[in-house]
């Protein structure tokens, strides 16, 4: 099955001949996609003049004539032009009501009937009818004010698409759908909510698509539809994408079931797990507490973990540095942080409770070494850890050598994480790691900014679990399966305590097709109730996740071994897609990895074409970029052409830094993650160029050939 669904692409298109329109009325009728007039294709946008004409020209001969059937044929092949007659001639009867107007609208009433059996006609002349004074004024009001929007959504949709439009006119739009409510209006208030629906849905608002909304204005949309009785094609076309989105659980109905299943109590867990052996304890009902105990990880290889430092390569790890004798620095991410102190040149010290006096002494040994701490104050007091190295004389970083020994001015501190904490689950033992070292036990996610990133993109890091005997490490994840219950995690007393609640869960399958270097890790994040959920892709050849939609949050590639290693991370662009798991047990394939291309700034000059190195990033066929690539950093040739030319220029060299005095220089460090700033002569005349970047063998990806742009 295709792992992809297809980008919503809600283009303007006029009406449907009638004869589609015949056919989309009769599959709306059944409540499917109504054939050509799919929701991926179509936008309401009022009717076409001869359409309009030509029905109300043959509805009238019709009437003449005195044929029934004739007319009912006309409004089944016709719905929207008939809906909007309908609507229109109610309301001149309420305003100039004249027997031309009583006549059209019996005969319009009738062929409804006819039609399509339900009383939309006769609700309108009805509501008309009894429509007050004061409400007509209001009615006025807010018809102008629906034109307006549904006026400026069309010129925006018909332009450059600017999102805040969409936006601004979707929430001026949910007002008018209120007020329209309020004066009982439900027709005009059924067309605000599908306006409102598209300005949120994703073709308009792209990875910005507020979907909970949409689903809501949709189901609204639908709603109203069928108080006034008007099951046309819209309501056939919108119906399927309001079951698609509640499916991905995007509808006012909760997705998760708590359950009462059969579970053991928690406890601090043993080799074995809580309770005794894995598996084992007695059985109880409602969720469980697992009460969990302090683990330092004292070796970097002790587990697999979704972390980017997690290697030996520690000059590029978190780093705390110490001048002279006396000079103290703080954990960056820690509330109420302990401090390092430099007591002497080669005494460092932690002072956890930060009174002046070092408390833990950090032993520099030259190796990774386990230092244990306390952190918090009162109940939230718990203990912490992570492994600490200062650096040797000769280091690589970026291929280039350095020498990161200790001096008298200047000592840094390596530090990665390696505290955990440690309890039992139903019987089965979990280990829960502070990887994004924020002193919390499965604390969300998070982002920061590292050297190696291109502007504007961050780096996820994320705290990881152990489950049972495994040596490989899983995202912490709110919704997670262990054994075979699934249960959504709830850390209390900042991890000192997990409340598993068990949970019944639909679930699909996500497969992993990846072309290029093996990913130790790729992660997806859910969206909706399972918005703070993560699964890795490469843990096995299926994963099993709940029915949702999913996007990529992050991985890492890796190649070699210890100080050889060559890696990256990969983190989603805004064209990457999202993946949906809509039908229980249905198997969805993400593709991603070769062919690389590369992304790229360029600016132009009168006789130059500067291509920005530090822009340059590697991209994979899902649009996935590749980030902080280590050990391998691209160092692709440049050619241009002219548009609509196929002669190209001759390729020129990227180069990249090569030596300490460069990467001493300021901003050195993040220029060594990327080539340097190409500048391709050009002849004054070429105005409009196209560039083109090729690596042939990268260390690392291979072939990365970017298209021209």
């Amino acid at each position: 099955m295709s792992a992809v669904r297809p980008t919503l692409c809600l283009v303007l298109l006029t009406l449907l001949p009638s004869a589609a329109q015949a056919a989309a009325h009769s599959v709306a009728q059944r409540g499917a996609d109504p054939g050509p007039r799919t929701y991926a294709q179509t936008y309401p946008t009022g009717q076409d003049d001869d359409s309009k004409k030509a029905f109300r020209d043959g509805f009238t001969k019709a009437m003449g004539f005195g044929s029934k059937s004739e007319m009912a044929q006309l409004v089944e092949r016709n719905t929207d032009e008939a809906v909007a007659w309908i609507v229109e001639t109610a309301e001149y009867i309420s305003n100039s009501p004249n027997d031309v107007l009583f006549e059209r609208m019996a005969a319009l009433c009738e062929a409804w009937s006819g039609a399509y059996g339900t009383g939309f006609c006769r609700k309108m002349e009805t509501y008309f009818s009894l429509l007050e004074p004061v409400s007509k004024r209001q009615r006025a009001r807010l018809k102008r004010g629906y034109l307006k929007q549904v006026g400026e959504y069309l010129k925006n949709i018909n332009g450059p698409k600017d999102i805040p439009v969409f936006t601004r006119v979707g929430v001026e739009l949910e007002g008018l759908a209120s007020g329209f409510k309020d004066i009982g209006d439900y027709y005009f208030e059924s067309q605000c909510w599908l306006h409102v629906g598209t300005c949120f849905d994703e073709y308009n608002l792209k990875g910005k698509a507020d979907l909970k909304r949409a689903t809501k204005a949709y189901e609204r949309f639908i709603a109203t539809r069928e108080e006034i009785g008007l099951k046309d094609a819209w309501y056939g076309t919108i119906k399927p994408r309001v079951t698609e989105l509640m499916g991905l659980g995007f509808g006012s109905q909760p997705v998760v079931r708590r359950t009462p299943v059969a579970a053991t109590e928690g406890g601090e867990a043993g080799a074995e797990g809580a309770g005794g052996a894995e598996g084992e304890g007695a059985p109880r009902a409602g969720p469980i507490e697992a009460a969990m105990h302090f683990e330092v990880v004292e070796k970097i290889d002790a587990f697999q973990r979704p972390n980017f430092f997690l290697d030996e390569l520690y000059p590029m790890w978190h780093s705390m540095g110490l001048n002279r004798k006396g000079s103290r620095s703080t954990f960056p991410r820690l509330e109420s942080a302990p401090d390092l102190l430099r007591v002497g040149f080669a005494d460092i010290q932690v002072d956890a409770d930060r009174d002046g006096e070092g408390d833990v002494k950090i032993p520099l040994s030259g190796n990774f070494e386990p230092v244990v701490i306390e952190i918090g104050e009162g109940p939230e007091k718990r203990s912490w850890g992570f492994l600490a190295v200062t650096g040797h004389q000769k280091n690589i970083y970026q291929s280039i050598e350095i020498n990161l020994e200790p001096t008298d001015d200047l000592v840094n501190v390596y530090v990665v994480a390696a505290a955990s904490m440690v309890g039992g689950i139903n019987g089965t033992k979990i280990r829960v790691i502070d990887d994004n070292v924020d002193g919390v036990y499965g604390s969300p996610a998070t982002t920061w900014g590292h050297v190696g990133m291109t502007k504007g993109n961050f780096q996820p890091e994320m705290d990881s679990m152990v489950i049972g005997r495994s040596k490989r490490a899983i995202p912490w994840s709110e919704f997670v399966k262990i054994g075979a219950q699934w249960y959504q995690l709830e850390p209390l007393d900042q991890g000192k305590r997990i409340l598993a609640h068990p949970v019944e869960l639909p679930t699909g399958l996500l497969k992993l097709k990846f072309k290029g270097p093996k990913p130790s890790y790729v992660i997806v994040k859910g969206a909706n109730d399972f918005e703070n959920s993560y699964f890795d892709l490469a843990s096995g050849k299926t994963v099993e996740v709940p029915i949702g939609r999913y996007s990529l949050y992050f991985g890492i590639v890796k190649k070699g071994k210890k100080k050889q290693v060559l890696k990256s991370i990969m983190i989603p662009s805004d064209t990457t897609p999202s993946w949906d798991v809509m039908q229980e047990g249905e198997e969805v394939i993400v593709e991603l990895g070769a062919p690389f291309g590369f992304d790229f700034e360029t600016s132009l000059g009168e006789r130059e074409i500067v291509i920005e190195g530090e822009s340059v990033c590697v991209i994979g066929r899902a649009n996935e970029r590749y980030e902080r690539i280590w050990g391998a950093v691209p160092r692709p040739s440049a050619s241009y052409r002219t548009v609509g030319s196929k002669k190209r220029s001759r390729p020129e060299d990227m180069e990249r830094l090569i030596d300490q005095d460069e990467l001493y220089q300021p901003g050195g460090y993040q220029a060594s993650w990327f080539p340097k700033d190409l500048v391709l002569t050009k002849k004054p005349k070429e105005t409009e160029v196209q560039v083109q970047l090729m690596e042939k063998k990268n260390k690392l990806f291979g072939k990365i050939e970017s298209i021209w742009k």
